[in-house]
């Protein structure tokens, strides 16, 4: 049960916590309750950094808890109960991953430490990022039984947004080994979420079957990289729909690693880091296709669109969701 000093963040102190059982060790940061290492047999399979600085200049939201929505927002305007709220857009004409502020950049407080889990809290204010309501969101970290539960529970005084991801860049290869164009994939989605070149889905659902966007069948990362379908995001940057909670498995030639992801949320996204920009990572400068991302959530900009799940919490209605990752 180790808890050691990180770095400084606006003045406050940022520190790690080790959780650990058996063949998987994770390294937690209070900073965006984010995953800074997990190990597997010894070897990182996750990307991160030595220094704040360094996640901040990657601008990666490498690790990261996700909040309060993750993904895209069109044009960061929304309609509740009613009522239009304009969110601080991020990203050209639209809000991504919780804003200017999310929680990748606040300071979590750590209720509950042990030798295989922790559990943090963030507190969102009303109005933060200009999102209704105060949500009060824990995120529980938990090894056991070779793998990596997050569980998410949050609860807000009003009606709001909340979507929460881990935002993890993954390389079954090693952190430290090359990129993650060789690693096999295969996803248990029928159908994926076009979008438009804001990357805002256009409303549609797509078959995969018969194009580059199909993972039914495991297929390596890189194996379509290339095609004009995937030039735009440079690999692929896309939302796919669940067929249930046995949402993706992906393995490593290199070093055995095998990894397959459960969830209860409705969609995944897959990035595989085509827009990573060059940054000094943990072992490596990291760029292009380094990791990939499989993050669980609702489908991206879900609350302006017809027939998709919306992302709404009612207030003063506890709701849960989860990630696993096991290996």
């Amino acid at each position: 049960m180790e808890k050691k000093y990180f770095d400084k963040f606006n003045g406050e102190d940022v520190c790690l916590y080790a959780i650990s059982n058996g063949r998987v060790e994770a390294e937690i940061c209070d900073l965006g309750a984010e995953i800074n290492a997990l190990m597997v047999d010894g070897v990182n399979i996750t990307l991160g950094f030595d220094s704040v600085e360094d996640y901040l200049q990657s601008g990666s939201f490498a690790g990261a808890t996700i909040g309060r929505v993750a993904n895209r927002i069109a044009g960061g305007k929304f309609i509740l109960n009613g009522k239009t709220y304009l969110l601080n857009n991020n990203e050209g004409n639209n809000h991504l991953h919780g804003g200017n502020a999310g929680f990748d950049k606040r300071i979590f407080k750590v209720l509950r430490h042990t030798a295989n889990s922790i559990e943090l809290q963030y507190v969102s204010a009303d109005m933060e990022e200009n999102y209704p309501g105060e949500l009060k969101l824990n995120v529980t970290y938990t090894v056991e039984n070779d793998a990596l539960t997050i569980r998410y529970a949050a609860v807000s005084n009003k009606d709001t947004l909340w979507n929460p991801t881990n935002h993890s860049y993954f390389n079954l290869n090693g952190e430290a080994n090359g990129d993650c164009k060789n690693i096999i994939l295969q996803l248990n989605a029928d159908y994926y979420t076009p979008a438009d070149g804001e990357l805002i889905p256009t409303g549609k659902r797509e078959a995969v079957k018969g194009t580059v966007f199909d993972f039914n069948a495991a297929k390596k990362i890189g194996a379509d990289f290339g095609h004009k379908d995937l030039v735009a995001t440079n690999g692929y940057d896309h939302n796919y729909i669940l067929k249930g909670e046995h949402a993706a498995h992906a393995e490593s030639e290199v070093t055995g690693i095998k990894m397959d992801v459960y969830t209860d949320m409705p969609c995944i996204q897959l990035y595989t880091g085509g827009a990573l920009k060059t940054s000094r990572g943990k072992s490596r400068t990291y760029t292009h296709w380094a990791g990939f991302c499989l993050e669980p959530q609702y489908c991206p900009n879900a609350i302006n669109a017809e027939g998709f799940k919306k992302p709404v919490l009612p207030a003063g209605q506890p709701m849960e969701h989860y990630i696993k990752y096991q290996f």
